[in-house]
């Protein structure tokens, strides 16, 4: 890939809410859950482990907690979006604690996990999925932790609805590099 190509799938990389139902294929999500496991993580522990929800009442138990928590956050201003249990498959984005407690490990676990993240996104935006990322739910991490099972010893950090786009978007809206980059110091020009 050269970097045209690639800055192309940055450009057009989008959060996508809505899907055409088709299913997606295991084959499909496995090449995008591999090009996520090439990130780079913290002394190269790959911590990340992903899970592939398929089931529609455990998608609606936690897009039920989505929406709660949308509606108290921004009332009528949330996104509209397909209702989880529709959407072809959520993937649960986690990781097993093993850089300790504190706030030293938590910094290294996100550091490790968001980068796979990323490559999930771009991956699956590449495969001509859909995708968006969704943190929300951690506001009720306690209730979410069960539906998925989680042992103590692993974190959830992302849950991404993936599908084959309703609609195709085309290019992101983004700032010019100039209004979010400064030289040497905070606030000094570009």
């Amino acid at each position: 890939m050269n970097f045209a190509d690639f800055e192309q799938l940055a450009a057009t990389q989008r959060a996508v809410r809505k899907f055409d139902g088709r299913p997606v294929d295991d084959a499909t999500i496995e090449k995008v859950l591999k090009a996520a496991t090439r990130a780079p993580s913290a002394r190269n522990v790959q911590p990340w482990r992903f899970i592939v929800i398929r089931n529609p009442e455990t998608k609606a138990a936690l897009g039920t907690i989505f929406d709660e928590l949308g509606q108290q956050y921004y009332g009528a201003g949330a996104p509209d979006r397909q209702p989880w249990a529709e959407v072809p498959v959520l993937v649960a984005v986690c990781a097993e604690n093993v850089f300790g407690g504190g706030e030293a490990g938590a910094t290294a676990l996100g550091a490790s996990v968001f980068p796979a993240v990323q490559n999930l996104l771009l991956a699956a935006h590449a495969a001509g999925l859909g995708t968006v990322l969704t943190t929300r739910w951690k506001a009720r991490e306690t209730e979410v932790r069960p539906i998925l099972g989680l042992p103590e010893n692993v974190s959830p950090f992302a849950i991404v609805p993936m599908g084959w786009p309703a609609e195709q978007l085309g290019r992101n809206r983004r700032k010019p590099v100039r209004e979010v980059t400064f030289r040497e110091t905070f606030g000094q020009p570009w």
